[in-house]
């Protein structure tokens, strides 16, 4: 059996769409306030909603906490058994329920007065009794569910989504959120990783293990080189790189020259003009400007212009930045 279910799909897709040009289209004065008001908040920003508004409450609320926002979810339900401890009067609550009459929302109504936070509301019906409670109210547009005559929650839960979304985005514009910001929020995933990983945080410090004097024999150079898995070694002078030699040098020089090769000046055989990385570089930056361009294992690094030690492209893979 073959069955196609792309009409279905698609008319899922136009309803949902047509759901969200109407919201978009309909943001008023209300919006700008919310913005304003959220900005302005001592204290933290708070989400409550059952079922499916419980559910987009959440991803709002995980979207503002990544953008710096302080915010978080409450549950209705918990709240009336003691959690609207957590509420303190600097506060802002949200209420979001597409009927606005949702009634372990509203139970908690006269207790957020008492404490003194201010509430708000998203909701899909004007003058219901959470909008005429609430200090600021966003009104969503009427919008058809897309299954069952208008009783499945899709459209209107989409719609508050992506409202959520324009909150949150217009917030952090508003407080010029940065990316390296966003990275100290992310810093396992890999956007943090892209923001906050520098070329210092995965570098070889360990200088006595990569480096030899200038004057040093590449008979010299080697013993150092073995006890390394660098790949090379760089030759430094009073504490300024000089030059690198590799592995690859070694091979061509022992093949062209024999054991002789091994008694052969450092100086002479290095390569002076080589590729080097900053000390402070993003770690990303550095794979995009020269690690993907190059063909070489490793790449010595300076800080303020000195050597600071080494980093193989192996260790830009092994950080998850690379593969």
């Amino acid at each position: 059996m073959n069955d196609n279910y792309l009409d279905s799909a698609q008319y899922v897709f136009d309803k949902e769409i047509e759901g969200l040009l109407s919201l978009k289209n309909n943001l008023g004065e209300s919006f700008n306030r919310f913005v304003d008001e959220i900005d302005s908040c001592k204290g933290h920003i708070i989400f409550m909603g059952v079922g499916k508004s419980g559910h987009i409450c959440q991803k709002i609320v995980a979207t503002m906490q990544s953008l710096g926002i302080k915010t978080f979810f409450l549950h209705p339900t918990e709240s009336l058994h003691g959690d609207l401890g957590s509420i303190s009067k600097e506060d802002i609550v949200i209420g979001v329920s597409n009927s606005g009459e949702t009634s372990e929302l509203l139970g908690t109504i006269p207790s957020i007065r008492i404490i003194g936070a201010r509430l708000f509301c998203i909701v899909g019906r004007e003058n219901c009794t959470l909008s005429r409670s609430s200090e600021i109210t966003l009104l969503m547009p009427n919008m058809k569910e897309v299954f069952l005559d208008n009783m499945v929650p899709t459209t209107s839960t989409t719609a508050t989504l992506v409202l959520g979304d324009a909150l949150a985005v217009c917030i952090a514009e508003k407080r010029g959120f940065t990316k390296s910001e966003f990275g100290i929020y992310h810093p396992n995933g890999a956007l943090g990783k892209r923001l906050t990983i520098k070329v210092s945080d995965i570098m070889s410090k360990d200088i006595q293990n990569t480096t030899v004097p200038c004057g040093s024999t590449i008979r010299e150079a080697v013993v150092t080189m073995c006890g390394s898995s660098m790949g090379g070694i760089c030759v430094v002078k009073d504490g300024q790189l000089q030059g690198v030699f590799t592995d690859g040098d070694l091979r061509r020089h022992l093949n062209k020259y024999g054991d002789e090769a091994l008694e052969y000046v450092i100086d002479d055989v290095m390569t002076k003009k080589c590729t080097t990385l900053d000390y402070d570089t993003l770690a990303y930056d550095a794979i995009e400007q020269v690690v993907t361009k190059s063909a070489v294992s490793f790449y010595p690094v300076l800080k303020d212009g000195e050597y600071a030690g080494a980093i193989r492209t192996l260790d830009f893979v092994h950080s998850g930045l690379m593969k």
